[in-house]
């Protein structure tokens, strides 16, 4: 496979045992100071009904249940889940499922969506589907939180190779921009101990943050709030997120 393709459904293979290891800097602790502010600007009360999509995991449900609401977790990957229920037990109750057809109606006043878990499709339709099925899965009047990546950041500031070592694991990562998809791509070698390799590849939507709001808005969602990163700042250029605050 050349560098330059990625396949459509990377993602059934992307999340697996290695996952955690390539993202190890995404850890539990890393977690509360998201939930914090998540918390903060959707207003996060005692006994609100609340799902994280595409919660892995579960580092930030792990943080999210000190709100003692109830709590959902929503995931593709059968191995983050097992982690995520080996993290948070009866705390939660976690659903392996498709973002695409979110298996709840009128159910949640809050759903969240942490670190770029979304745009993974290359059919727009099918990222449309997620919107709609969120917007499905809200309450009226519900609230969802998006945190993805600031466009216009990547652009400037894309690594296209680095290599580093996480415990007894060497990683080789290549990055670049598909300017005809719109999508940033990463292949990501993976060493371990004994010499044996695996290789595994993502692929998410880059977006405006007007294209966005735009297809929110066609889904039924307002945005009522953009930021540029956790502290609350203003989305600029430089600004290493994109996260969006919207209501059904």
């Amino acid at each position: 496979m050349s560098q330059h393709s990625i396949n459509n459904d990377w993602f059934t293979e992307a999340f697996d045992t290695l996952y955690p290891i390539v993202y190890s800097h995404r850890s539990i602790d890393a977690a509360a100071p998201e939930v914090h502010f998540a918390a903060q600007v959707l207003g996060i009360r005692d006994g609100s009904r609340l799902l994280d999509l595409c919660c892995g995991t579960g580092r930030h449900i792990h943080h999210l249940s000190q709100f003692r609401a109830s709590l959902y977790g929503l995931d593709y990957s059968a191995e983050l889940l097992r982690k995520a229920q080996e993290l948070v037990g009866d705390r939660a109750s976690l659903v392996r499922g498709d973002m695409r057809t979110i298996p709840f109606v009128d159910s949640f006043d809050v759903i969240v969506n942490f670190f770029t878990s979304f745009g993974y499709f290359l059919d727009m339709d099918e990222n449309l589907a997620v919107l709609h099925g969120i917007k499905s899965a809200l309450k009226p009047g519900g609230r969802l939180f998006m945190d993805h990546i600031n466009m216009q950041s990547v652009r400037t500031t894309l690594q296209p190779h680095s290599q580093r070592e996480v415990g007894h694991y060497a990683i080789d990562e290549k990055r670049w921009i598909d300017d005809n998809t719109q999508r940033v791509n990463k292949r990501t070698r993976i060493t371990g101990p004994h010499g044996d390799m695996q290789e595994i590849s993502e692929s998410v939507r880059l977006f405006r943050p007007d294209e966005i709001s735009g297809y929110m808005a066609e889904a039924g969602l307002h945005v009522e709030a953009i930021y540029g990163d956790y502290e609350g700042n203003a989305l600029t250029v430089e600004a290493p997120r994109m996260i969006l605050v919207a209501t059904a």
